[in-house]
């Protein structure tokens, strides 16, 4: 009598976790980081990236040396 409860808490939990992966919605896509800027061929996505990550890309001019 003792394990009725139990089994309706397992099943309960069971039908729980069975259902939380269940969406109607298609995933996502990542958007891409700094590191793949040089495989973006979108050029909406390369101009945000270049906002994001200035530093990046081929416009790369070093600082002047400094003799103090």
């Amino acid at each position: 009598m003792r394990t009725q409860p139990f089994i309706a808490l397992a099943l309960a939990a069971a039908l729980a976790a069975s259902l939380a992966g269940c969406s109607k919605e298609p995933p996502t896509a990542a958007s891409p980081s700094c590191a793949d800027l040089n495989k973006v061929t979108d050029p909406a996505q390369r101009v945000e990236l270049l906002k994001k990550c200035p530093r990046s890309g081929p416009e790369f001019k070093p600082s002047p040396k400094k003799d103090y």
